[in-house]
């Protein structure tokens, strides 16, 4: 049997996919390239960012509890294969584009910072006379920019709809990212496959944290009974650990995204569909996220780590403002094409959790 070419992909999927599905014959590149005779274009996207220097650092960079506190809690890459995975099964089960989605899940916190929304919220407080900081703004930046691994200026030169799918949220004026993706995604010209890996991660990272705050002994599981996606969960695991309750809290999510989608979808609206939950799952979800918010994400067993993280992230860029010239020789290079400020914040936000703390030791190390 021979084997299955790029070009019985690309017709597989004009046959078969949604109508409002992304295709991947004709996706363009800022800088043309000839195809891969196997892979689709979306597939190389999805390759490029999995061999990316920024995605590897994912491992060693906070999502809840800090990475450095223990070999069992979420870091941001385990979180986003979680998210690539739950993206996987619901896109094809909705008949969308499983490539893109996929690729859009495993670079969608590529521009986290070290030490997670309070490091985020620190750049941005830093940078709010220079642009700003936003974390999706800053994941475009990296696969437009900083991962400059072939040399040619143009990042990982990813296929356009793939880093529109990144630009989602507010980006900061002044914000230094490509013109032309920032107004397509001011004027929500994002795929579905965005959306999707959207409603995924939110699904992954509430759950999961559940779990963790669980396991960090921060939340007790008596407390969550008075939480109705909880509750649903025990219905279905009785006598299930964290684990699998948790398991089947995000089993009835995704199971309630993809009947209430696909209910929408089955109606035949000419316009263009929308991915969502019910509301009853939305009012459930909702309740979920105050909790975290007010139980675990503002604990203290999480924000002491997290402000003496910060206090790193100030340090160190105050360090490397007084002395430019103590930036590796990949960002000095840069400094004479963009603000001092701009680079020096593209390198913090590239750190992880452990290398800023070395980095910062060494400076009081030094005395500097």
């Amino acid at each position: 049997m021979p084997w299955q070419r790029r070009e019985d992909l690309e017709d597989l999927e004009l046959r078969s996919l949604h109508r409002f599905a992304a295709r991947s014959r004709g996706a363009e590149r800022r800088l043309p390239e000839n195809d891969d005779p196997m892979r689709t274009r979306f597939q190389r996207d999805r390759d490029r960012i999995i061999h990316s220097t920024a995605f590897r650092r994912l491992q060693h960079k906070t999502q809840v509890v800090a990475a450095f506190e223990g070999d069992h809690f979420r870091s941001r890459m385990t979180h986003s294969l979680e998210v690539s995975q739950l993206v996987r099964s619901v896109s094809h089960a909705l008949r969308l584009n499983v490539d893109l989605a996929e690729a859009v899940a495993l670079a969608h916190d590529l521009g986290h910072p070290p030490f997670g929304h309070v490091g985020e919220r620190t750049l941005d407080e830093l940078m709010a006379d220079h642009g700003g900081f936003r974390h999706n703004a800053q994941g475009l930046r990296v696969v437009d920019t900083l991962e400059d691994r072939y040399e040619h200026d143009f990042g990982l030169n990813l296929c356009a709809t793939t880093r529109v799918s990144l630009l989602k949220g507010r980006v900061p004026d002044g914000f230094p990212v490509d013109e032309e993706v920032r107004q397509k995604a001011a004027a929500s010209k994002i795929p579905l496959e965005a959306s999707l890996a959207d409603h995924c991660d939110r699904i992954a990272y509430l759950c999961h944290d559940l779990d963790d705050g669980v396991r960090a002994a921060v939340l007790d599981r008596e407390e969550l009974d008075g939480l109705r996606l909880w509750r649903r969960g025990r219905e279905r695991r009785p006598n299930g650990n964290t684990a699998a309750v948790t398991g089947a809290m995000i089993a009835f999510l995704i199971h309630d995204l993809l009947e209430t989608t696909s209910s929408d979808w089955d109606q035949g609206a000419a316009d263009r569909p929308t991915v969502r939950h019910s509301d009853e799952a939305r009012v459930e979800i909702e309740e979920l996220l105050r909790f975290l918010r007010e139980r675990f994400y503002r604990s203290r067993r999480v924000l002491d780590v997290m402000e003496a993280g910060t206090d790193r992230i100030r340090a160190a860029f105050a360090h490397f403002s007084r002395r430019p010239e103590a930036l590796p020789e990949a960002s000095r290079t840069r400094l004479d094409r963009e603000p001092n400020e701009r680079v020096i914040c593209d390198y913090i936000a590239g750190m992880t959790d452990r290398f800023l703390v070395r980095t910062t030791e060494e400076f009081h190390g030094r005395g500097d």
